[in-house]
Formats: structure tokens, sequence, C-alpha cells
């Protein structure tokens, strides 16, 4: 997955990206989409955007040693064009990041919500008044392991699609940008099953990682661990079941408890969150599901035990009396997802 030259490098440098969140994540397909040709801007904090300006951004791990030198910014007031604004910021963060890019969007940039959790996308349509959204799911593993360098822990798919037939231009492009810089990626019409199958992955791997401190191949090694995550993801299936949702695997089970042995080295993005001592995103993973359940008339017990676990020590975590709950309007959040 070395970034490569291609034919496609001409086009491809006129191609403007701004990265809002220039997190592990955000600063991986920023600092690769940029040594492909792409002007990049990564828009984050300091000191990690500083050392970046300074000096570039190291890009380790499994990819090799690459250092990269993105555009590195703390804000967006003085960014005055982009083809595309890839918003990666954690999922709490997505409304002020839409906002923070509204006069990209009206000035014709779309957008990339490349985020775990569900619905985020359909926030941005609404809060921008824009469909030129496109949604993106990742399973490359990364960690900022201090400002200025990112190390790569894991390979896998990126999917991009739209809820809109008329974005599958925007789609290709994107697709085909991806594949330059070296990302393994492809095109779907399905990104609700998409969405959908990462989220159950997350709800059965994520909060069980974050109580416990143990990587994802200690999990899987685990027989009472692996019997918690099929009671999991049997209980967000009854979610998705009722939803009419397609997942893009036949064997949720399986999928699950294969992507927590294939990643055996990743600590999760939740578990990284509770050492950095930093909000999760279970709000819009565990608790969305959760929501929803809710909303259809039945409970998922396993799953609200982890959430409330997790948002105990979270609140403990972050030295707060309560967990942060109601980011949103409490049901804003559902109302997109389910479209009622």
């Amino acid at each position: 997955m070395r970034p490569q030259e291609s034919s496609l490098k001409q086009e491809v440098v006129k191609l403007k990206i701004v990265i809002m969140g220039a997190g592990a994540i955000g600063s991986l397909y920023g600092g690769l989409l940029s040594l492909s040709g792409v002007d990049v801007t990564l828009v984050g904090r300091p000191p990690h955007v500083s050392r970046v300006r300074e000096s570039g951004l190291v890009i380790s791990g499994v990819l090799g040693e690459h250092i990269a030198h993105p555009n590195a910014v703390e804000d967006t007031a003085d960014l005055a064009h982009a083809d595309f604004v890839f918003i990666t910021t954690k999922s709490y963060d997505t409304i002020d990041a839409a906002r923070a890019v509204q006069h990209l969007v009206d000035d014709g940039a779309a957008i990339v919500v490349l985020q775990n959790g569900l619905g985020t996308e359909k926030l941005v349509e609404q809060e921008l008044k824009t469909h030129r959204v496109l949604r993106a799911t990742t399973c490359m593993g990364a960690q900022v392991v201090e400002p200025g360098h990112v190390n790569v822990t894991g390979i896998g798919i990126t999917e991009v699609g739209s809820h809109h037939k008329e974005n599958r231009g925007l789609v290709d492009t994107i697709v085909d940008h991806l594949e330059g810089a070296g990302f393994k990626v492809r095109p779907s019409d399905n990104m609700d099953g998409v969405v959908w199958t990462k989220t159950l992955v997350n709800c059965g791997i994520n909060p069980i990682g974050a109580l416990t401190g143990l990587t994802n191949g200690e999990i899987y090694q685990n027989r009472t661990l692996r019997s918690l995550i099929i009671n999991i993801v049997n209980e967000v299936m009854s979610v998705v079941r009722e939803l009419g949702v397609t997942l893009t695997t036949d064997d949720p089970i399986r999928y699950t408890l294969g992507t927590a042995k294939a990643t055996g080295s990743n600590l999760n993005s939740m578990l990284q969150d509770f050492l950095a001592r930093k909000r999760t995103e279970i709000d819009y993973i565990t608790g969305a599901v959760i929501e929803i359940a809710h909303k259809l008339g039945f409970s998922l017990p396993v799953n609200e035990t982890l959430y409330a676990l997790v948002k105990v020590l979270e609140a403990k975590r972050l030295g707060t009396d309560d967990a942060i709950t109601d980011y949103l309007s409490p049901d804003s959040l559902i109302q997109v997802i389910t479209g009622n």
C-alpha cells in the first residue's frame, strides 16, 4: 500500500481536499493523499498541526516509513476553496465541523463523512442544507504516537457511497484518488448496510476493549469474551432485522469475531479514547442502537449494561460528576437514522 505514481497524477494534483479533524485517521488519509499529489490541508489542534507545519507528518507502521508535507492549520477561516472536505472528527464534533466549513460548501465543496457511528452524514446534510454528501467507512487502524507522527497498525478496506444517486460521479472521484494514494477502496450502493455492519462490529468489540484494556486479539482469544460478543451481536441484529437493513455479511457473528482476530494487535478507538482520557463515541454507536431499539419497542439488556459501564467510567476519567449525554437534542440523531 505504498503511495504510487500513476497516470492519474496530473489530474490528482489539481484536487484540493480539506481534512476536518487531524487525528489518527484524518492525518493518515490526508498524509497519504498528500504523498500522491493531492493538495491537502489538515485542520486540527496544536501541537499536532504545529509539528506537521514545521517538519512534516511522519507515517510509520505496517505501510512503511513516509514523511508527508500537507498544509496544516488550526481553523478554516482563511481557507477559500476546496473540492472535497473530509469530516474525520469524533462523531460528537460532527456538527461543529460542518458549521466550520459552511463557506467551503457554499463555494462548491462536497463533503465526505469518514467516521464511526450511525447517521452522522444525514446530520451533515441537514446542517449544511446540501445533498453533496458522501459517507465512508474505514477498517484502517492508526494511532497518533506523538505530535506530527501517526503509526499505522492495520490495513483494511475503505468503502465510499452516498444516499443520492446523483453523487455517483463524486463517489467515483474519491475512490479513484484514494486508490491512487494506495488505499484499498471500493464504492458501495448500500452505505446503510456498510455503516450498520461497521457499527455492529464496533458494538461487539469496542466497549469490551475499553472496559478491559485488552487488544482485539486478546478479546478474541478469551472464550468468555467471545460469548459476550455473540450476545451483543445477536441483540444488535434484532434492530437490523426490524429496520430491514441488508448487511454486507451473511454471518455477522463470524464477521465480528473474524474482525477481532484479524486486527489482533489493535487497541480499538474507544480504548484509545479511554487511555487518553477523552470522551468516547459510544453515544453514536451502542447508545444510538439502544435508542433505536427503544423507539421500536424493545430493549437490549447486554448492550445497555455495557453502555452504562462505559459512560460511568468515561465520566470518571473526564473528571465530571455525570456521564455526558444528549450532545444533540435527544431524538435528533434517531430521527435521521430511522426517518421518523
